[in-house]
């Protein structure tokens, strides 16, 4: 296993995109999917494109081993560009930091909002080497009863904690756990001292504005169209421009439209999480997750929604509430959002609409004024003991409230579960849809349907018209995506007379200079 990692890392430090003066190297995010994170350097200057998280749910330890690693050419970099707030793009961030990193963070306002929220709620902390200490109480109990523990590491806490224990090395929080066999989790105290350390560092840009960065280096970000605030980041290198997209959104999102067409560039970096060339869900797909849902209502079932805590959430909510307003779903229905971590998101997005000029949303959420429908209730212990409707995370069930309510919903015969995002094949939403009567010791008594119209990224004929303002020889690198995928990316590509499209990064490449 640790030759397989060391060579995993080895393989993603070592290769290089050059055109003449400039050269990206990816961290992350080359033949995988998540680890979003890339050096451009030009004229003796280096910036980072994200610093995101590996999520491997399938292999934890590789993950556990990339995300702890941090080259410290990544540290020196003068700049952070956030393409948009998921953790497998800003992830890492603390992480960064804790490795010296000093330059100013570019994103836009929602992200840098929304990452914020991120990070209050202790995400990329656990990842950072440090001298953990906390109390020797209530690690015996946690131990005990199988519950968690609090760890800290600003002094600030130290004074408020009886018997004191503390690591004796620099650990990260994921080795404490395992070396203590205690479910630690980070102070969210310590945490939000850190973020606010962390938000000194942001500067917010406005989309298609075109900003100077340093003598040699201007840049634009655009609308994405993935989440609010995402974005794709247009770099002018002395005349020369790099495009790298971010996630590009499905086209299909009721909160944040679709992304905006970029200017010709000279060296594209593209996402392909999806190849796909068959027809996708359209609008219409709505009708049937709704009808669906509406039946199993009427039949008086228990609905269960696990999502991710993160924008998808929030879009199963706008759902149910246009449910009511059309009368598809009675408002008296009980409907409960369970996650903290997605409330505190809604939260978010709540007070951005109150903003009536704002740019996170389409103009019709804005007009809306909420996405909240009526009858939520948001706390987290519900009795299911009659009809109603639950959303939870993470999407998957293999986490957070939906793994701890897997176990007593799964053997009922009364639950309609609704998938509305990927599903890995081994997580245990994936081995549902696979039609395994029990999953991880769990009989399954449900019902289970997925529902692709929720997906936040694009598939192939969605990206052609985002590459449609683009030469068809202009070289695109493909990233965020799995090995066999970009591939396939590669051929469709190839099949629309974009031959120069890469799709397998195994050697140092050297693009002419004009």
């Amino acid at each position: 296993m640790k030759k397989l990692i060391t060579s995993i890392i080895s393989l993603i430090f070592l290769i290089n995109f050059v055109f003449a003066d400039i050269t990206v190297v990816p961290y992350g995010a080359a033949q995988t999917v998540s680890g979003s994170c890339f050096l451009l350097s030009a004229e003796d200057e280096s910036v980072l494109i994200d610093c995101g998280l590996f999520m491997d749910n399938s292999n934890e330890a590789s993950s556990n081993a990339l995300n702890s690693d941090m080259p410290k050419e990544l540290a020196q970099a003068k700049a952070l560009f956030l393409t948009h707030a998921h953790l497998d793009h800003c992830g890492r961030v603390p992480l960064l930091i804790s490795k010296g990193f000093k330059g100013e963070i570019y994103s836009t306002a929602a992200t840098k909002e929304l990452a914020l929220a991120l990070f209050m709620e202790r995400n990329g902390f656990d990842i950072v080497e440090r001298k953990w200490f906390w109390s020797r109480s209530r690690r015996e109990r946690a131990q005990k009863r199988n519950v968690t523990a609090v760890a800290h590491w600003d002094e600030a806490c130290r004074k408020n904690i009886k018997n004191i224990e503390q690591s004796d090395s620099p650990l990260t929080l994921v080795k404490l756990r395992k070396n203590y066999g205690t479910k630690f989790i980070a102070c969210k105290n310590c945490a939000a001292k850190e973020t606010a350390e962390i938000e000194k560092l942001f500067v917010t840009v406005f989309y298609n504005n075109e900003n100077k960065f340093s003598e040699n280096i201007k840049f634009k970000f655009i609308d994405a169209g993935h989440i609010p605030g995402s974005a794709s980041i247009i770099f002018n290198i002395n005349g020369r421009k790099v495009l790298f997209s971010g996630d590009l959104g499905s086209g299909f999102s009721r909160l944040n439209g679709e992304f905006s067409i970029p200017e010709k560039a000279d060296l594209i970096f593209m996402e392909a999480t999806y190849a796909e060339d068959k027809p996708k869900p359209g609008f219409a797909d709505y009708d049937v997750f709704q009808n669906d849902l509406a039946k199993a209502a009427a039949e008086g079932k228990i609905i269960w929604i696990p999502a991710l805590a993160f924008n998808r959430t929030q879009k199963i909510l706008y759902e149910l509430r246009l449910m009511q307003s059309s009368g598809k779903l009675s408002k008296d229905f009980p409907i409960h959002s369970i996650s903290p971590s997605a409330n505190n998101i809604t939260g978010i997005y709540q007070k951005e609409l109150k903003n009536k000029e704002g740019v996170w949303f389409s103009k019709e959420i804005y007009k809306a004024g909420s996405i909240l429908p009526e009858n939520l209730n948001t706390k987290s212990d519900v009795k299911f003991d009659k009809p109603l409707i639950v959303v939870s995370s993470s999407g998957d069930m293999g986490k957070g409230m939906s793994a701890r309510i897997a176990r007593f919903l799964l053997p009922r015969k009364d639950v309609e579960v609704m998938i509305v995002n990927y599903a890995g094949p081994k997580s245990t939403a994936g081995l549902l849809l696979s039609g395994h009567d029990t999953v991880k010791g769990i009989k399954n008594g449900t019902h289970v349907k997925k529902y692709d119209i929720f997906s936040d990224h694009a598939d192939f004929n969605l990206l052609k018209k985002w590459l449609s303002g683009q030469d068809k020889k202009t070289a695109i690198y493909i990233t965020h995506s799995e090995k066999e995928n970009a591939a396939k990316m590669k051929e469709l590509l190839t099949e629309e007379g974009r031959a120069a499209a890469i799709a397998v990064f195994k050697e140092k490449i050297v693009l002419a200079d004009r």
